[in-house]
């Protein structure tokens, strides 16, 4: 009877190499893989009964690679996730990837050493090559907030640049010509396409945007506080703001508000997301809805559907975000910030 080592021989990797692809504990090379999957099938190599019958009881589980779970945003993924996992009868096995590459990857190994097959992952900081790797490897991993044109049809997204533009162009329609935007520092895609959305329509308006109206910072509700000291420094000209989320604002506010400075008669603020903090702000926050429960949800459910099926769906998943009115915009005034400091 064929053992681990003589598999490990035929193929030419290590015995912990073949260990990786028999319990899919830990991210493999796919030629490496097929590699050893090669030699598993021309020796007839058997499992252990028991390691078999570990792996089945750890596939029951619905895995999740999601951001920082203290902000807002990513609760709510995990608490959307969970719904659909508890209803199929799967145990949810969450990692953070903390919007760093070498977290996300270790995540995903992990989520791979748990037994998880279908899989939600959120990540930000890895490579397109990377996750296609991984893709290759699960056929049950669905995409985040995030596409990838070989893998549309597993990825679940919402159009940001569209949605990024509806905010500038509401603006515009109340009458705002000097429109600033505080963006996130970091280089992910959901920055990009904001920023482009913010670009489009300012263009469209014919309204030149001045360098020093984008500010970059951390995309928490410090970074938004940092940016409105920046704001008032190098831009105090603008009556009104878009932010990359709702956290910002909400910096952003309290900071604005520190300088004696009042939401929307003196600028106005129009976040991106609708988080549950975005409605008990005060004034309560205009913002851009962001369908990311609704969007969670499906992703759950497709990955948990390619597992049980281990067929590709034939179309895209793509969300819109849609424009929520609350507080936080008024026409602007004729004098400027400048006048106020």
């Amino acid at each position: 009877m064929a053992t681990i080592k003589d598999v490990a021989q035929l193929a030419g990797v290590s015995t912990a190499t073949v260990s990786r692809v028999i319990n899919r504990s830990a991210y493999v090379e796919p030629v490496t893989l097929e590699r050893v999957e090669k030699a598993i099938k021309s020796l007839n190599y058997q499992r252990d009964a028991r390691a078999t019958a570990l792996a089945s009881r750890s596939n029951n589980t619905l895995g999740l690679l999601t951001g920082n779970l203290a902000d807002p945003f990513f609760a709510l993924i995990a608490k959307h996730v969970e719904e659909i996992a508890r209803q199929h009868g799967c145990q949810l096995v969450v990692v953070s990837g903390g919007h760093n590459a070498q977290r996300e990857k270790e995540g995903l190994d992990f989520l791979i050493s748990q037994g998880c097959e279908a899989m939600v992952v959120h990540s930000k900081m890895l490579d397109d090559s990377m996750l296609l790797r991984y893709s290759a490897q699960l056929p049950a991993m669905v995409l985040l907030n995030r596409t990838i044109p070989q893998i549309a049809n597993r990825s679940v997204w919402v159009d940001n640049r569209k949605g990024a533009a509806e905010s500038v162009s509401y603006l515009i329609a109340q009458g705002h010509r000097r429109i600033a935007c505080v963006t996130s520092d970091l280089p992910i895609e959901d920055r990009t396409d904001r920023l482009e959305g913010y670009r489009d329509a300012m263009q469209q308006a014919n309204l030149v945007v001045e360098p020093n109206w984008i500010i970059n910072q951390n995309f928490s509700e410090h970074g938004g506080e940092l940016a409105g000291e920046q704001l008032l420094s190098q831009c105090p000209e603008v009556t009104a703001v878009v932010t990359f989320n709702d956290v910002m604002a909400a910096g952003l506010m309290a900071s604005l508000h520190s300088h004696g400075l009042h939401v929307p008669n003196d600028i106005s603020i129009v976040g991106f997301d609708d988080v549950l903090l975005a409605r008990y702000l005060y004034p309560r926050l205009s913002t851009m809805h962001n369908p990311i429960d609704e969007m969670s949800s499906h992703a759950a459910k497709l990955a948990l559907k390619l597992k049980a099926t281990g067929l590709n769906p034939p179309s895209e998943h793509q969300f819109e975000a849609t424009l929520v009115e609350r507080q936080t915009v008024a026409s602007p005034r004729k004098a400027i910030l400048l006048e106020k400091l």
